[in-house]
């Protein structure tokens, strides 16, 4: 199927409630005072419109006038099993599916149906926050499964990881993959091995797999479910890859009938089961083979994107491997000379170009911030101009 999306079209997001550009949404991330000459360039999701597929679905949806308690249709498991197994060669067994409103919420669930306050979790920072967070608020203890930097290149660190899983306190492992915010896809040896070092010490595998669908050609995505036999759940949602984190949908797969039950006991729990009417329709239009060629147009649009930032980057000496996936951009400013402070204060309030400090994300991140192009080229031209401004000084 062919198509052309006009991925520099600016789309009015200041008059919608939108987080991302309301100088208010970020009294709860960093506090400070912004005006609306900032440039958003920090919660993960892009500026670009959503499929046209998407959109017609609700709005034929919205014109039925009635939004009540809805169930899952056929329709929407034919969905979502054509997708995984088109892009990942995965076989969805449906009965193994359980759905939650977003990935966040999925972790959160997981933590508390399988493991006790006091237990350990495994993660690995520099990696999204609310994982930490997480772990912290249900009374569980982190632990750091710390990224190896290798020339830029973000590695495992496999024996210590097999010294932490060995901890008969270590219960789960958190894993980012693609990773947030460093940019790997892990490859199917990578991922066997963690799923190896998992299984012999019993520890569960929690596999975030939000950005799953947004790799650059040369790589390949490989689901843990293809890559171990390890017990696990792998935590999927369409948030990232068609912009539609408001719809609140997350599609969770279960290794085992028994893991799903004690999961689903969970969601039950906490009363989560209620399914989100327009997110059933959401699903089933984008995971179509129209919704698959404007993501192949999104990839060849945000590689554009990639590029221009690695030749900004080279130009003014900021340390910067390309992302292998993603639509997220690891920059290591202290090789220009920046501290933490100074980013914070000269970029994000100074240039209003607001960002993620790289502490953020823990142990590693230091010096670092993290770049969210999925915006116009226009957008990220000018926020790199920004940030020059600054360098050049």
């Amino acid at each position: 199927m062919k198509m052309s999306v006009d991925f520099n079209r600016e789309v009015d997001r200041r008059s919608t409630s939108d987080v991302k550009w309301r100088p208010e949404g970020l009294k709860g991330y960093l506090p400070i005072e912004v005006s609306e000459n900032e440039i958003p360039m920090w919660i993960a999701d892009m500026d670009f419109a959503c499929p046209e597929c998407i959109v017609r679905a609700i709005k034929e949806r919205a014109d039925k006038e009635i939004f009540g308690y809805c169930s899952y249709k056929q329709e929407y498991y034919d969905a979502l099993t054509w997708w995984f197994d088109k892009r990942f060669g995965m076989k969805i067994h449906t009965d193994l599916v359980s759905m939650m409103p977003t990935v966040v919420s999925a972790i959160n669930v997981a933590i508390r149906a399988f493991s006790n306050p006091g237990d350990k979790v495994i993660i690995q920072q520099p990696v999204y926050d609310p994982f930490a967070e997480l772990i912290k608020k249900t009374g569980r203890v982190m632990v750091n499964n710390g990224l190896i930097c290798n020339d830029g290149l973000y590695e495992m660190d496999f024996p210590l990881l097999e010294e932490q899983a060995a901890d008969p306190d270590a219960k789960i492992m958190i894993l980012c993959s693609p990773h947030n915010p460093v940019g790997r896809v892990w490859t199917k040896e990578e991922l066997a091995r963690v799923g190896e070092i998992c299984k012999k010490n019993n520890v569960l595998v929690i596999a975030d797999e939000i950005h799953s669908d947004l790799v650059y050609a040369g790589y390949v995505h490989t689901p843990f479910a293809l890559a171990s036999d390890a017990p696990h759940l792998v935590c999927t949602s369409l948030g990232k890859t068609f912009n539609v984190a408001g719809l609140r949908l997350a599609n969770i797969f279960s290794s085992s009938a028994e893991l799903k039950k004690q999961y689903d006991q969970e969601i039950d729990a906490y009363s989560y089961s209620a399914s989100n009417t327009f997110g059933l329709e959401m699903v089933q239009a984008a995971y179509s083979p129209e919704g698959e060629a404007w993501l192949e147009e999104l990839l060849v649009y945000l590689q554009g994107n990639v590029e221009v930032v690695s030749e900004w980057c080279q130009k003014h000496n900021v340390g910067f491997t390309a992302p292998q996936g993603t639509f997220l951009c690891w920059l290591d400013l202290a090789s220009a000379g920046l501290t933490d402070e100074e980013i914070i204060k000269k970029i994000i309030m100074g240039k209003e170009v607001i960002c993620v400090p790289g502490p953020w994300f823990g142990k590693g991140g230091e010096g670092h911030l993290r770049l969210n192009i999925g915006c116009t080229r226009k957008t990220l031209v000018e926020a790199l101009d920004r940030i020059a401004s600054v360098l050049n000084n």
